[in-house]
This record gives structure tokens, C-alpha cells and sequence, in this order.
């Protein structure tokens, strides 16, 4: 899902939403499926994938609201219900409360695709109303790394991206892009690209850090502060701190296991944990990330 923050507050029941006539009701009441007639099948595989997201979405606490949840029936529709043009990959858009999806039988016919977009959006809706309230969230404003990489890594998504070498390099090929900064913009061309930086980084945060830190950066951003205060006070460093910390990380391949040749190669260890990233003899063996 790709995000703007110009995005209206309500999308309302005109255009492509207001043909969806179909209304269910699921989990007592804490979703509302909504589809047209012809869209029973999918309506169906969004049902059952919206069953089995639950154990994710437990991961952060699951979600503080219902949720309602639109299948349209072509991409054209998905475009216009969320105002956007020329985004080919896209295939769902989920905000505080509610998500879109794109009919499953016109993008794909196997089920864990699918298990996984739904995943992926929920998660998205419950990082902003574990952040804010349906009035606030917008006023966060948290980052496309930040809220992909959480939703990509809940959602075991890594396969459809970039790898962490991968990642190395296009960063190597790209030194004057801040992805971090530039997401957004970036994500509109090169989507896979900033989708994998973003899953990376977010990992990286969660090791070096842990779960409980990320878990209080959401309790802070709800309590007032927006992204980068919050940051900074649950996580302990600004994000700039972050981002350099991650960027060395991959620049210095520390996600790779032994050295080679005898090289020195950064301290692994250190580096996941916080301390300066320092050289020292490579042994025959080492730790790995992968």
C-alpha cells in the first residue's frame, strides 16, 4: 500500500464504494465485509484470509477498532476509490479503520498471496490506531519505511523483495537518495525497492532494539507526540541516528557471515546492539543474519 498524507479523511460511498451492496458482518461485528453480488468468491477468500490474520496482527497487540472492508472489482476501481493514477502494482489501501482491495481473482489464484495482503493492511490499521485516534492518526506522520517495514515483515513478505544484498547495493548505486526522506516520492517508480529498504530497516530496528521499544513508540505517538519525538523518546536515538546506524550496516555488509580472506569485517554483534561498528580478526566461523 502506498500512502500519501494528502489523502481525504473520508473516501465516502460515491464512485466504485457505493455499488459494494453486500454487507457482512464478521468476528461480532469487528469487521464489515462489503462486495458486490458478482464478487461472492473473493468476497469469500478475503473473509477466510481475514480469519487467519489474527495470529499477526497478535504480534503488536491487535487491533483497538473494527474495521470495514471494501473488495471492488478491478484495479481501475481500486484507483479511482483511492484517487490515484498509474500505480499498476498496487493492490490494496487500508487506513485507520477501513481497506480496499482489489477483487483476488484479478491479480491472482493462489491463497497465500492473498492471506498475506490481508496481513499486510490490517497491520497497517492497527499501527494507526495503536498510534492515534481516528481524529489524530494523520497528524503522525509516520514514514513509508516505518509502516511498510512493519507491515512486510508482519505479513512474512520478504521473498517478493529486495534481499539485504540486494538492498547493499542499490544503496551503493544510489548514494545521494535518502530513502528514508524520499519514500513516498520514490515508491511511486520503485516500489519494490523503498518496500525492501523499508522491511530491512524495520527488522533492523526490532533486533537492535526489540519489540517492547517499538510497542512504546506506538503508545507514544498515541499519547501525543508525532513520529520523530516519539522516536526519539522510546527508541533513545533521533531517527537520523537510526538511519545512519542502519545505512552502515548494510553499506559494511554486516548481515553476512564470516569474513573472507582473511579480512577484518565489522563486529556483527555491536553493531545489532547499539555500539560503534569495529573491526576485528574474521574467524573461521561467524554470526550471521542469513
Amino acid at each position: 500500500m502506498r500512502f500519501s498524507w494528502l489523502v481525504l479523511l473520508g473516501l465516502g460511498c460515491a464512485g466504485p464504494l457505493g455499488a459494494l451492496r453486500v454487507e457482512k458482518s464478521l468476528d461480532s461485528g469487528r469487521f464489515t465485509l462489503r462486495s458486490e453480488e458478482k464478487s461472492a468468491a473473493d468476497a469469500q477468500r478475503i473473509e477466510r484470509a481475514i480469519g487467519k490474520a489474527s495470529a499477526g496482527l497478535g504480534r503488536w497487540g491487535g487491533l483497538k477498532e473494527p474495521v470495514t472492508v471494501f473488495i471492488v472489482s478491478s484495479h481501475d476501481d481500486l484507483e479511482a476509490a483511492v484517487h490515484r493514477r498509474g500505480y499498476a502494482w498496487l493492490r490494496a489501501w487500508g487506513r485507520y479503520d477501513d481497506v480496499i482491495f482489489q477483487a483476488p481473482s484479478t491479480w491472482t489464484t493462489k491463497d497465500e498471496p492473498v492471506e498475506q495482503l490481508v496481513l499486510h493492511e490490517l497491520t497497517h490499521c492497527l499501527l494507526f490506531q495503536r498510534s492515534g485516534t481516528r481524529t489524530t492518526w494523520l497528524e503522525k506522520k509516520i514514514p513509508l519505511w516505518f509502516r511498510e517495514g512493519m507491515a512486510v515483515s508482519t505479513a512474512g513478505q520478504a521473498s517478493l523483495y529486495p534481499s539485504l544484498e540486494d538492498s547493499a547495493l542499490w544503496l551503493q548505486r544510489n548514494p545521494g537518495v535518502d530513502a528514508f526522506r524520499d519514500g513516498e516520492t520514490l515508491s511511486a517508480d520503485q516500489s519494490a525497492e523503498m518496500y525492501g529498504l523499508a522491511l530491512h530497516a524495520f527488522d533492523f530496528l526490532e533486533r537492535r532494539y526489540g519489540k517492547e521499544r517499538i510497542e512504546a513508540l506506538m503508545a507514544t505517538m498515541r499519547g501525543s507526540a508525532d513520529f520523530e519525538a516519539a522516536f526519539a523518546q522510546a527508541i533513545g536515538v533521533p531517527v537520523e541516528r537510526f538511519q545512519k546506524d542502519f545505512e552502515n550496516f548494510l553499506r559494511l555488509r554486516a548481515f553476512r557471515g564470516a569474513g573472507r580472506g582473511g579480512h577484518s569485517r565489522p563486529d556483527l554483534r555491536r553493531l545489532i546492539e547499539g555500539g560503534s561498528p569495529s573491526p576485528r580478526p574474521s574467524p573461521s566461523q561467524g554470526e550471521g543474519d542469513n
